[in-house]
């Protein structure tokens, strides 16, 4: 589409307003000369409106000033009928316009179902005028942006079926996956969100094998529904062309993909995403010998920073108060350290990186910040602390081993909450089940809480990796 097709669009835009506009003049005169000159018109007027009159027709028909509250400061103020018609009618035009438009140009198809929504709610209250400015930034936007947005949408797609796949290397071909009470027991999507997930997936590897989208009711989540609705035939399976699904009369559903191909491409567009740097990929006949610890360095140290927001939910997860001994292990840039400073806690910090340590201990007040790798320090050496919190290195299960060490310089009792990679919840080699031991025989901090709690996504796409990160918040046995 041109730009002087979409200048186009917005002056028809302009005239349509301006149309309205003139017939909002047009009625409401001619409602005003029937109210004076009948008494049958002026009764008229007085009859309440019909509550299935949208906003808009609403709008049309108010003759007096309405007394409305601002959303932002709250203060409450009077609009002129004729003002608010042009509001109202203006947004309904903007919000037409802008729907219409992403249709026509396909750019819907380029995003996934979380970028859909926060398109469509942008347009709920007061969409963004609808100018070939407005437009040229918008779109612009989504299309020099589209690789990124199909990437994430894939990551999107996969980590909502199945928290496994928030980390790419957690995808595993041939796996099974359970989704549970995915049916009512009328056989209708209990959730919607669900459906909308597994249609997602499903057009993701239409895509991947270059086929168009289907329909709604071609679509395996409407093969599903319509096999879940015959009750005696349950449990049944469903075989497509890239599932196979057993529907069960509980409306669990458990799903085999049939396309080990796709599976891989998937793969690689979700490591793509995620990125490489976190090196979290390797081999697992690497980590056979495990749980031994690394004796190397990460690459590039493993150096990506916490953002303030995210050491505020370590802290807040933590629990540190004032007076507690605290252990920063990885201490980087001080922002975990500085934060539980901040809260009363007595710091130690230690830092491999001899230009991090010198900072630490000049710019940031750490005098004490031992300079070396954590993985050396001997806990004998060091009174046990109350709570030790942290972002290791996620290089090649690096922070399996930060972590399974850091528990030894805990008191009994203390807690220990990690930024740890997603796939740290998951992984199966030898030094992921070493840590999922430990685990085990610890307590989750709050009383009925969980161990492993999701960040959210892009956590640290501001230190350059999309990759999905997890807090791990346990309890020393006592």
């Amino acid at each position: 589409m041109t730009t002087a097709q979409i200048a186009d669009i917005c002056d028809g835009r302009d005239k349509a307003i301006a149309l309205w506009l003139g017939l909002y003049d047009t009625y409401h005169a001619t409602r005003d000369e029937a109210a004076r000159l009948t008494l049958g018109g002026a009764l008229s007027l007085s009859c309440g409106r019909d509550w299935t009159e949208d906003t808009l027709t609403r709008a049309f028909i108010q003759s007096q000033p309405i007394d409305q509250r601002d959303k932002e400061t709250g203060a409450r103020q009077t609009i002129d009928a004729r003002a608010n018609f042009e509001r109202v009618l203006t947004h309904t035009m903007d919000r037409r316009c802008w729907a219409a438009l992403m249709e026509q140009l396909g750019f819907d198809q380029l995003l996934d179902q979380q970028a859909r929504k926060e398109f469509h709610d942008g347009l709920r209250d007061a969409p963004v005028p609808f100018t070939p400015d407005n437009c040229a930034a918008t779109f612009g936007n989504i299309w020099t942006n589209r690789r990124d947005l199909y990437l994430r949408g894939i990551a999107n797609v996969f980590a909502k079926l199945d928290r496994r796949f928030r980390s790419h290397n957690g995808f595993k071909i041939g796996a099974r996956l359970i989704i549970d009470r995915a049916l009512n027991e009328w056989g209708s999507w209990d959730r919607y969100e669900r459906r909308d997930t597994l249609r997602d997936v499903e057009r993701v590897f239409l895509e991947l094998d270059e086929k168009p989208p289907v329909s709604e009711g071609q679509s395996i989540a409407s093969q599903v529904a319509d096999a879940a609705r015959v009750r005696g035939s349950l449990p049944t399976v469903i075989e497509g062309d890239y599932f196979r699904v057993r529907v069960f009369k509980n409306g669990n559903l458990h799903i085999w993909f049939e396309r080990d191909d796709l599976l891989q491409s998937v793969n690689l567009l979700l490591a793509e995403y995620y990125g490489e740097a976190i090196g979290d990929g390797y081999e697992t006949t690497e980590a056979e010998a495990a749980p031994a610890y690394h004796v190397t360095p990460a690459k590039n140290f493993g150096a990506f920073m916490t953002s303030p927001e995210i050491a505020a939910q370590v802290i807040e997860h933590a629990r540190i108060s004032i007076g507690q001994r605290v252990l920063e292990p990885s201490a980087g840039k001080a922002a975990l350290a500085s934060a539980a400073r901040t809260a009363g806690a007595d710091v130690t910090c230690v830092e491999l990186q001899p230009g991090f340590a010198h900072e630490l201990r000049v710019i940031h007040g750490f005098a004490d910040a031992i300079e070396g790798d954590f993985l050396a320090l001997d806990p004998a050496h060091y009174a046990p602390f109350d709570a030790v919190i942290m972002n290791p290195p996620f290089d090649r299960g690096r922070d399996c081993d930060h972590v399974r060490h850091a528990l030894a310089f805990l008191k009994p009792g203390g807690v220990l909450v990690a930024i740890m990679s997603a796939r740290a919840e998951y992984g199966e080699d030898q030094r992921h089940k070493a840590l999922h031991r430990m685990i085990a025989a610890c307590e989750a901090i709050y009383f009925h809480s969980r161990k492993w709690i999701d960040l959210p996504p892009g956590s640290f796409a501001h230190a350059g990796t999309n990759v999905n990160t997890v807090l791990l918040a346990i309890r020393k046995p006592g």
